[in-house]
């Protein structure tokens, strides 16, 4: 890409996390809401120091601007629970520092375009806490939560068959390569994602207009729920491959909510970790469960067919439902 191209897609997750934040005074900003939830105010200077250390220091080498930042601001330094009695920055502070960030890397922006993965990778990363940061507003009640209608019923039979799963996209993050062919065999899925109707049959508790698809579920709510309906979950390859060979047949495939897969978040045979270790491959095994298809507070740019997101499965705080499947 071009140094403007790059420069206009660092701005676009920039003016998302403006957007967002703009509402909110100082209290709500350094406020811990939930021990599940970094204070506003540690991920906004977070993107930051990691747009600082990726661009700034490691590509650009630059020195640091703290030599704190790397203690308070590295994601595995401290727990989300222990952020708030951090010494972290004030929002007008934190403000400045993203700031002072952006403008130097707009300067560097014509010696990166050769590895624009990282610039891309940076960007991302900022969508990717937007959306973190839109969770930790709907748990406080400040942002009201979308709710797409669901109008489809029945499903889609799927044939069997070989698929490619994984991209070679030159974005493509490491744990979505190597694409490789797959041969699944025929199998069926909702066109339909489940709604606050059709869970509170179940769960007896109602969690919104009947019509929206059902969020905050976690992956054992919605195994259960599965099992309840005489379903299961589809896995994450029988999701990708429903979504790019019958998505105009699925209703809200992707930007509506997350949707749980039965599969253990992994590496794909041949995967290597790029640029570091940290983003994938430390949550592989069988801790984690996959999720598919982006919410409606996940970018585009983050929401691809291919793009892999994952949780423990007990957690409820983010932006999950369901969409069943079931075998031919």
């Amino acid at each position: 890409m071009s140094p403007t191209e790059l420069a206009r897609v660092l701005g676009h997750a920039r003016t998302r996390t403006e957007a967002l934040l703009e509402p909110l005074d100082d209290e709500q900003l350094t406020r811990q809401v939930s021990p599940l939830q970094s204070p506003l105010v540690w991920d906004l200077a977070h993107i930051g120091y990691f747009e600082e250390l990726w661009l700034l220091r490691r590509a650009g080498g630059r020195e640091p601007l703290s030599a704190d930042y790397d203690d308070l601001y590295d994601s595995f330094a401290h727990g989300r629970a222990d952020r708030g009695a951090l010494p972290i920055l004030e929002p007008a502070a934190a403000r400045a520092y993203v700031s002072e960030v952006r403008e130097a890397v707009l300067e560097l922006l014509a010696d990166l375009t050769e590895d624009d993965y990282v610039v891309g990778m940076v960007a991302r990363h900022e969508l990717q806490h937007g959306e973190t940061m839109a969770q930790t507003l709907a748990l406080a009640g400040w942002l009201p939560e979308r709710a797409p209608e669901v109008t489809a019923s029945g499903d889609v039979l799927v044939d069997g068959g070989p698929f490619t799963l994984g991209s070679e996209e030159s974005w493509a993050y490491d744990n979505e390569r190597p694409a490789r062919v797959l041969d699944l065999p025929a199998f069926r899925i909702d066109r339909a994602l489940v709604t606050n109707a059709e869970f509170g049959e179940f769960a007896g508790t109602s969690r919104g207009p009947a019509d929206a698809p059902v969020q905050h579920v976690s992956f054992d709510e919605a195994e259960a729920y599965a099992r309840w309906a005489g379903k299961r979950l589809p896995t994450e390859a029988e999701w990708e491959k429903a979504v790019k060979t019958a998505g105009s047949e699925l209703e809200h495939a992707q930007g509506a909510v997350w949707q749980w897969t039965s599969t253990f978040f992994d590496g794909y045979p041949g995967f290597r970790a790029y640029p570091y270790r940290e983003y994938s491959e430390v949550f592989f095994g069988e801790r984690y469960r996959v999720l598919r298809g982006g919410s409606w507070a996940t970018d585009p740019l983050v929401a691809r067919p291919t793009f892999r997101n994952w949780d423990l499965p007990q957690r409820r705080q983010i932006f999950s439902g369901i969409r069943l499947a079931a075998d031919a």
